[in-house]
């Protein structure tokens, strides 16, 4: 099924602000969660719904909950996400880090006690189009052990940088520093796929290529010791210097028993015009083209930029509709029942 992003996106909204999310925050938190299905991403946009309505109906997330500005120092930020909406605290800590490069050529924000945020792509990217070479990342749940170690501990806490090209167009790196995010072993569990040795060990510490396995037992830090180390600076960021919670006390929306999460986030960028934005253009033109000009490797048609796949995909996407799993599809029909909105028909849909 294909439904065009406009309905997607106001689906998205109805649903949200049905369990008392503000009208601003409802679209703020839309617009990151289409972003992310339009990109090819659906494991941080319409896999998620379900499970954010949930912890909402609840109560163990705020949905009327505001971010609001806790400090500021110099060209550095705390936001305190008072339990709400990961999206709008990340929205306003992009705003914050803006303002503070654009006043002191560099610029930091901080976030804590706030759920998920959605894809750390989305934030960068609008650092590097704002003329900033960015950085951005966040904690998650335990859900991988330290390199050694068989006992979860770090999350596959996601790492982002991102800058601006010379023609316009961002150049964006978005990784889980587990083998895998755990989004993707979600979507197969979801779709009732296997997934690749290699990904992640069941719960007695041995490899598996069940989801439902690995989601009751840990995933794999990316390149071995690297990943470990990557993912603990990445909650050092996140949680140490923000204040958030770590490690084995930040909790999951999967948990069934539901806890709230207190995620923590953290943003870096640095402005480009003290180092000279022609000279650095001109490098930047040089460096796009020894990389697209090397020699392709067999089996290869091109190279391409980090995100530049993700970006012809959402183009495509705009104009053709997003493809929707009928199982996801179903569970959020469900919701919004639930709800009292109207669910999503095929028809809606277009082609």
């Amino acid at each position: 099924m294909i439904i065009k992003a406009q309905v997607l996106r106001n689906f998205y909204a109805s649903l949200l602000r049905a369990v008392g999310t503000s009208s601003e925050d409802a679209e703020i938190t839309s617009d990151a969660l289409i972003d992310a299905d339009l990109h090819g991403l659906e494991t941080h946009g319409a896999l998620r719904i379900p499970p954010y309505i949930r912890i909402a109906r609840e109560g163990v997330l705020d949905a009327s909950g505001k971010p609001a500005l806790e400090w500021r120092k110099g060209a550095v930020s705390l936001i305190n996400g008072n339990n709400g909406w990961g999206q709008p605290a990340a929205f306003m800590a992009v705003n914050e880090v803006i303002s503070h490069a654009k006043t002191h050529f560099v610029g930091a924000a901080g976030i804590k006690n706030t759920n998920h945020i959605g894809t750390c792509s989305y934030y960068a990217k609008m650092l590097a189009r704002a003329g900033l070479v960015g950085f951005v990342t966040t904690n998650s749940p335990p859900n991988m052990p330290p390199w050694g170690g068989s006992e979860p501990i770090l999350g596959t806490n996601p790492i982002c940088f991102s800058a601006p090209t010379p023609d316009g167009k961002v150049i964006v790196i978005d990784m889980a520093t587990s083998v895998v995010a755990k989004g993707k072993i979600l979507l197969a569990a979801e779709r009732g796929e296997s997934i690749p040795e290699g990904w992640a060990l069941d719960k007695n510490g041995k490899p598996t290529t069940s989801p439902k396995e690995a989601l009751e037992g840990s995933q794999l830090p990316v390149g071995g010791p690297k990943g470990y180390g990557l993912a603990l600076f990445a909650e050092i960021f996140s949680g140490v210097l923000t204040g958030a919670n770590i490690g084995t006390n930040l909790h999951s929306m999967y948990d069934k028993i539901l806890n709230p999460s207190g995620v923590g986030a953290f943003m870096f960028a640095i402005d480009i015009s003290p180092f000279g934005i022609e000279q650095v253009n001109a490098k930047m033109e040089q460096l796009i083209g020894m990389v697209l000009g090397s020699e392709l490797a067999e089996g290869y048609q091109r190279i391409y930029l980090p995100g530049e796949n993700s970006s012809e995909i959402a183009e495509e996407r705009k104009v053709k509709g997003i493809p929707m799993s009928p199982s996801i599809l179903e569970k959020m029909n469900q919701v919004a029942q639930e709800l009292g909105i109207n669910p999503l028909k095929p028809d809606e849909g277009g082609a």
